[in-house]
This record gives structure tokens, sequence and C-alpha cells, in this order.
């Protein structure tokens, strides 16, 4: 009995955030999918990069607001929702490749596109996989003032 206490205690330590740290990150992620979502309707883009940029940017919202609210209530973003992210941003450097640049939009506006989706997937992956670091980092360090 006393050994599930123990069990029960160290992962809430792993899950408690008191300071809120890296709190600021997720709603960073959130505001890249709600850009990539306005963007999607502004350029005039084929239907499955338009498709591809709105579900992108929903998912990212969704991991965005999921971490925060986590946050908030003083617990650690979870790094696995973190690591979408890191796929998201890695999707949409990919994206303009494979959906290809032949999609009849003129040159500056899929120059536009093109670079906005890389420059958006760095982001996103940068911002994930630190998030995910961080995470991972706190969790370890509670591990070993447990010990």
């Amino acid at each position: 009995m006393g050994m599930d206490t123990d069990r029960r205690d160290e992962r809430a330590d792993h899950e408690r955030n008191a300071g809120e740290r890296g709190k600021w990150l997720s709603p960073l992620i959130a505001l890249l999918g709600v850009w990539m979502i306005a963007l999607a309707f502004v350029l005039d883009v084929t239907g499955a990069q338009f498709w591809s940029d709105v579900l992108v940017g929903a998912l990212l919202i969704g991991v965005g607001g999921y971490n925060y609210s986590r946050q908030a209530n003083e617990r650690l973003a979870n790094s696995a929702i973190a690591l979408i992210a890191v796929a998201a941003g890695l999707w949409l450097i990919a994206a303009p490749y494979v959906l290809g640049a032949d999609a009849g939009l003129t040159e500056s506006a899929y120059d536009l596109w093109f670079y906005n989706h890389i420059a958006v997937g760095l982001l996103a992956a940068g911002l994930g996989a630190y998030s995910a670091y961080m995470t991972r980092d706190h969790q370890q360090d509670t591990r070993r003032t447990k010990a």
C-alpha cells in the first residue's frame, strides 16, 4: 500500500510545473497554427495545399492549446504532444516539395507560400522540440532530486 502511494507521489512530482516553466511555448505553437490557416485563405492555392495548411494549422492550434491548458493548471507540457508539433513542422518543410510548385500560383505568391512553409516549419519543429526537451529535462531533474 505504501509503495503505491510513493509511486503516485513521484508521478505527481514529475507532472508538476509550479513555476509554469515553458508556458510561453504553447501559445506560440498555437499562433503558428492560426497563421497557417489564415494564409491558406489569403493565398490562392490548390486544394491539396489548402487542406494541408488548414489541417496542419488546426493540429498546431490543438497541440499548443492542449499543452497550454496543462501548463496553466501547473502541470508539465506533454512531451509526446510537443513532438507532434515537431512532426507538423517537418511536414511543413517538406510540403512545398511534395505538393509541388505547379499549382497555378503566381511566382510571387508561390515564393511567399514556399518561404512561409519553411519558416513556420522550422519554428514549429524548434518550439516543439524545445518544449519536449524542457519537459523531459524537468522530469529527469525531479528524479535526480528524489534519489
